[in-house]
């Protein structure tokens, strides 16, 4: 028995091997309150070793128990960050263990697929981005994860402020520099003899190019999407320059991102992951009036299935009702052939959902 802890989807399905599987997904109690969270779990144990002798009489439950009581006993008591939510997917020889940073319907499905749609549903809720705070004369990179920005160490030769990036090449003449630190960046100012504006502007923009030349490199290596934070003007001068695949066009803050604390910025940040998915949306309703116009919608089971097996789904569209109760084991196994083929599984709140069945796909282009 190996058990292995991961967030990512593609890894989560190299692992899986042969079912049946048992999916459990529960929400955290805070800590310190092991009581409630260890008799939440013990329900979702004792109703999954329910269905597994009702669904699958014939195998026997032991390498399930053996792997789930250990684990279900230690959860409770997991203190250290402990996630809004946890998943288990369990099959006869391998557990996974998914940490969830959003709240989950209490769930135990005992079926011959894995049960990932909590899992999916709540990486879609996680725009992971890449953050680029950009003043006039220095930068900060950070990493966000579910909303909540992190500082990138970057090393002593990145072009972080203007001086170090241009030294002895700043076009204004004799410059008198000094550092300061505040909030997000180093933020250096300069009094230059006798510098034209023309100089400085040409100094601007020779730094952003030095900047846009580095975090190209970077990106490149950390293929992560990067949203800028910079005022308007800087945007303007950066963005032409910048020639980056990574860079998001429409997802960006307007404004200075000096002086702000860890809080002011993490607060900033919130208008972005709502129009991250009305965007995410307005191009899945798109694509379905193309498909539907081009006749490559499918919504009964069977054709679903079909497809699926055949690799011929591109998206499968789910509402997001069809994830409370008992998910079909037809779906969870259209689910797991459109993943296993490079499929994309989108999940709908009713009001946003463009289709009319429940669970419709659009097919591949031929």
């Amino acid at each position: 028995m190996t058990t292995t802890t991961f967030t990512d989807l593609k890894t989560l399905l190299s692992e899986l091997d042969q079912g049946p599987f048992v999916s459990l997904y529960f929400s955290m109690a805070p800590a310190r309150q092991a009581d409630k969270n260890r008799l939440t779990i013990k329900q979702l144990f004792k109703s999954a070793a329910t269905q597994f002798s009702q669904d699958f009489p014939d195998l026997d439950w032991q390498p399930y128990e053996q792997q789930l009581t250990p684990l279900l006993t230690d959860i409770p008591y997991w203190q250290d960050e402990l996630p809004t939510s946890f998943g288990i997917i369990t099959s006869a020889a391998h557990t996974t263990v998914l940490r969830l940073d959003t709240t989950v319907e209490s769930q135990a499905c005992v079926s011959s697929w894995p049960n990932l749609l909590p899992q999916i549903a709540a990486q879609q809720l996680a725009f992971n981005f890449d953050l680029l705070c950009l003043n006039q004369d220095s930068f900060q990179l950070f990493q966000v994860n579910t909303g909540v920005p992190e500082a990138i160490s970057l090393p002593d030769d990145a072009p972080t402020t203007l001086q170090k990036a241009l030294g002895t090449e700043v076009s204004g003449g004799d410059l008198n520099f000094h550092a300061h630190t505040g909030g997000h960046g180093e933020h250096v100012s300069y009094h230059g003899h006798n510098t034209a504006d023309a100089e400085k502007e040409i100094d601007h923009r020779n730094y952003y190019q030095a900047v846009a030349d580095y975090i190209r490199e970077i990106t490149a290596k950390r293929q992560r999407a990067l949203v800028l934070f910079a005022l308007p003007e800087n945007q303007s001068l950066f963005r032409p320059l910048a020639k980056n695949i990574y860079l998001a066009e429409h997802l960006t803050i307007e404004r200075s991102p000096i002086s702000l604390t860890n809080s002011e910025l993490t607060t900033a940040l919130k208008p972005l992951q709502t129009k991250w998915q009305a965007e995410l949306l307005s191009i899945v309703h798109e694509r379905y009036d193309l498909a539907a116009n081009q006749k490559l919608i499918v919504s009964e089971p069977e054709e679903l299935r079909n497809a699926a097996l055949a690799g011929q789904i591109d998206t499968l569209l789910i509402d997001q009702t069809q994830l409370t109760g008992t998910t079909p084991d037809w779906l969870l196994e259209i689910c797991d052939q459109v993943l296993r083929y490079q499929g994309r599984v989108r999940i709908f709140p009713t009001a946003d959902y463009p289709a009319a069945e429940a669970v419709t796909a659009i097919k591949r282009y031929r």
